[in-house]
């Protein structure tokens, strides 16, 4: 049994990038069997990633959530998604009318990004370059089967959007620009990258959710003070403000990590592992 102050431990949520998985993009040994074992004890096991579903299903399937706790959170909040029957069960997407605000924004900055539509298994490609690389065999596509050329004549109701620019200055201005924007929630991810959902989707709002499910679903009775997180980046903040266990992986920005209840170490030291282990020993 996994207690924090007394406070018994029911759902474990983890980010993707940078905390379950190495740099390399590979879930270690430790961590994946840590993860089963305790699934096996009962608790549930789940993932928020800014990725899409499909774009991190390979690790739903490493950790068996599927046959556990079944649904897991993508595209930033999003969509509450059930990996069991391959259907969203929550989704907050961005509407037509505020999709043509940002896209003009973009092209007026000249950033490449890709648009993931609702209903849709395409990744749509704005930029020739990025357009190029994504068309390459093993590219990475979020989920998506193929990459296509983004048509600003047939924009529809998105997941969510990623946008990169070449140029630090230029993107620093832009996501000024974006962040006036009142409809949309601009997740940065890097000096020159963002990520663009729905104003009120985010990580912390999409567990909310996801306890809902679980409890009405399952039956599980879980409270936030049941709920364990561990993130490491700005995408994750929305969590850190809501739980009051939200663990922090070592290289996390400050803001991060002045938020966090602890800190594990890192991702590529299979972090979390060493995180609940300690906490088992300590329970």
């Amino acid at each position: 049994m996994l207690k924090i102050n007394g406070n018994q431990i029911k759902l474990i949520v983890t980010d993707v990038d940078g905390t379950l998985i190495t740099d390399n993009q590979e879930l270690p040994a430790l961590v994946q069997n840590k993860l089963l074992a305790l699934q096996e004890k009962g608790i549930a096991v789940s993932i928020a990633s800014g990725r899409m579903p499909l774009g991190f299903d390979n690790y739903t399937r490493e950790l068996k959530i599927k046959d556990y706790c079944q649904y897991v959170i993508g595209a930033n909040g999003a969509l509450v998604y059930d990996a069991k029957n391959n259907e969203p069960v929550y989704s907050n997407l961005i509407p037509i009318s505020d999709l043509v605000v940002v896209i003009e924004i973009l092209l007026k900055y000249q950033c490449d990004f890709t648009i993931s539509y609702q209903d849709d298994d395409n990744l749509y490609c704005a930029g020739e370059k990025l357009l190029e690389i994504k068309s390459k065999p093993g590219a990475f596509l979020d989920g998506m089967k193929q990459a296509k050329p983004f048509c600003r004549d047939d924009i529809r109701i998105a997941n969510k959007i990623v946008a990169k620019h070449s140029s630090k200055m230029m993107f620093q201005e832009m996501y000024t620009v974006l962040k006036q924007v009142s409809n949309i929630n601009v997740e940065p991810l890097s000096d020159y990258g963002c990520d663009i959902v729905h104003v009120n989707s985010n990580k912390g709002q999409a567990i909310l959710h996801l306890i809902d499910i679980l409890n009405q679903r399952q039956g599980r009775e879980i409270k936030l003070e049941n709920v364990l997180y561990f993130g490491d980046n700005y995408n994750d903040r929305s969590v850190f403000e809501i739980l009051p266990y939200a663990i922090a992986m070592e290289h996390s920005p400050t803001t991060i990590l002045d938020l966090a209840y602890d800190i594990a170490s890192s991702n590529n030291a299979a972090g979390i592992y060493h995180y609940l282990n300690s906490l088992e020993k300590n329970n």
